[in-house]
């Protein structure tokens, strides 16, 4: 007889092709020069530079970016086996970006029209990457004593094992945060929004899968 485990929680990790984070650097290197598209903002609860909100961000090139990693976005749906033919809507990108000491405390992305965030690694020079999923359930195992008593198979947070120009893809529901950045090299992400929905308009000749990017 085993310990077996059951709804277990997912998410995807992906490689953008290398000559594709190439044209992603060429591309958004005019915006990240540019030190009017990133705030610190008063209403996150963190300490960081984001395009977040403001305006210049929407002139941001967000649908370049998007057919760039459409290869890992496919790549997702097809491992998660749709079970109707579906459309990937994207509804939302910015750039955060996490000098030394800066951080992001724990929230998810749990909003109208968003069932799936992406959080792409931009830039990770030292190699660190700081963020981390929040498994909420694990306070529970400690309250009742049975994470002092056994080896279970849980912990508080989980850090995705990433490198540059790696991408992750998960629910939006699931609760996450980075940590401070310890080290003198700025650490650059991308975080987007996307809402997966029931296709409305698939050409009978297609099953599966509309990788609607708009």
């Amino acid at each position: 007889m085993t310990v077996e485990m059951f709804t277990p929680r997912w998410y995807y990790k992906g490689k953008v092709p290398f000559e594709n984070q190439q044209e992603i650097e060429r591309t958004f290197e005019e915006f990240m020069d540019l030190e009017k598209n990133f705030i610190n903002p008063d209403n996150i609860n963190g300490e960081l530079l984001t395009s977040y909100g403001l305006p210049t961000n929407q002139s941001a090139p967000w649908e370049r970016w998007l057919e760039f990693i459409k290869p890992c976005l496919s790549e997702m749906v097809d491992q998660l086996k749709p079970k109707r033919d579906i459309e990937v809507v994207p509804q939302e990108a910015w750039v955060n970006r996490y000098q030394k000491g800066h951080y992001q405390e724990y929230h998810c992305h749990s909003v109208q029209h968003c069932n799936l965030a992406a959080v792409y690694f931009y830039r990770l020079e030292g190699g660190c990457t700081n963020f981390k999923f929040y498994n909420n359930q694990h306070a529970a195992y400690k309250a009742c004593g049975l994470d002092d008593m056994f080896e279970i198979p849980t912990a508080a947070t989980i850090t995705p094992k990433v490198q540059q120009g790696d991408i992750i893809i998960f629910p939006a529901h699931y609760p996450h945060l980075v940590s401070p950045n310890k080290s003198e090299f700025e650490r650059i992400t991308f975080s987007a929004n996307f809402d997966v929905v029931p296709a409305s308009n698939v050409s009978t000749t297609k099953h599966g899968k509309d990788l609607d990017l708009i």
